[in-house]
């Protein structure tokens, strides 16, 4: 009791309370100050020059950099606060690595997941909403998260694939697509006849169909077959969309190669090999 009264311990106290007081305060500081670099870094007010990033992926990943800034500023304080203490923090640091270099060889392929989650929302390689192809799956992106990617095909089936494992992703969404009809036509036929005709029908597409983007345009003779001519029209498309336009080519023009009685390309038919057997005589 004695030791309670003296100014010493009452200044020792004080001080004491100060310095944790700075502690935490210094702690909220930062935490504070670094929670707005991120949202300034990610998140950008309009007419900001400063990076942009699509709203939703911005917003997934300033939440995981807040949530890392976090705990580590939380630790650090900790650590500061018990050794005000003078509590000896070396065990529980050391501990700390041990506990987390058990849990990293443990769970490789989790750790693995995260951080091939986190690129894939930063370099925005795909988005919710996007066609792609991973693997032998393909579908829409339904979620995407830091662990899994969750897939649904044209079958309703829904596909959810660790990140980790993801090699390769071809992205059908990204930019435009690229429609290609072939359309054979006899040798006999006017080549410059149908090129004609097609001309005609690649501008009618072109106005009728709002998801083509530049052309439908003729771009020629592609392949002689045995029986016919191959001519190819290409066309860049809305995402997505190529299927539609080139359904839009084929009806027009065979509406107008049957208008201009151009006989459809006869496919060679199989040869019929017929084995005949000599007969043997008895002699």
């Amino acid at each position: 009791m004695e030791q309670l009264l003296t100014p010493d311990f009452w200044l020792t106290t004080a001080v004491r309370i100060i310095r944790l007081a700075a502690i935490v305060c210094g702690g909220l500081i930062i935490l504070r100050f670094i929670n707005l670099v991120v949202e300034q870094y990610f998140i950008p007010k309009p007419g900001s020059k400063t990076l942009y990033l699509e709203e939703k992926r911005a917003r997934t990943l300033s939440s995981l950099l807040h949530s890392i800034v976090r705990y580590v500023i939380y630790f650090i304080v900790a650590v500061m606060i018990l050794q005000e203490f003078k509590i000896d923090t070396t065990s529980i640091i050391a501990g700390a690595g041990v506990i987390g270099l058990a849990v990293g060889v443990g769970a490789q392929s989790l750790i693995k997941d995260f951080i091939t989650g986190f690129f894939i929302i930063l370099e925005d390689q795909y988005g919710v909403g996007d066609y792609v192809v991973v693997g032998d799956m393909a579908g829409n992106v339904e979620e995407l998260g830091f662990r899994v990617t969750k897939l649904r095909d044209g079958n309703g089936i829904l596909h959810i694939i660790p990140n980790g494992s993801i090699l390769k992703v071809s992205n059908h969404t990204r930019g435009h697509m690229q429609a290609v009809v072939n359309i054979p036509v006899p040798y006999e036929t006017d080549i410059g006849k149908v090129f004609a005709i097609l001309e005609e029908a690649c501008q009618s597409v072109a106005q009728s169909v709002p998801e083509v983007l530049d052309g439908p345009k003729v771009l020629g003779v592609v392949d002689l077959k045995l029986n016919e001519v191959v001519v190819r029209i290409i066309a860049k498309t809305v995402p997505l969309q190529q299927v539609k336009v080139e359904t839009a080519l084929r009806r027009l023009i065979k509406e107008k190669f049957a208008e201009a009685r151009i006989p459809p390309a006869q496919s060679q038919p199989a040869p019929i090999v017929v084995e005949v057997k000599a007969a043997q005589t008895g002699g």
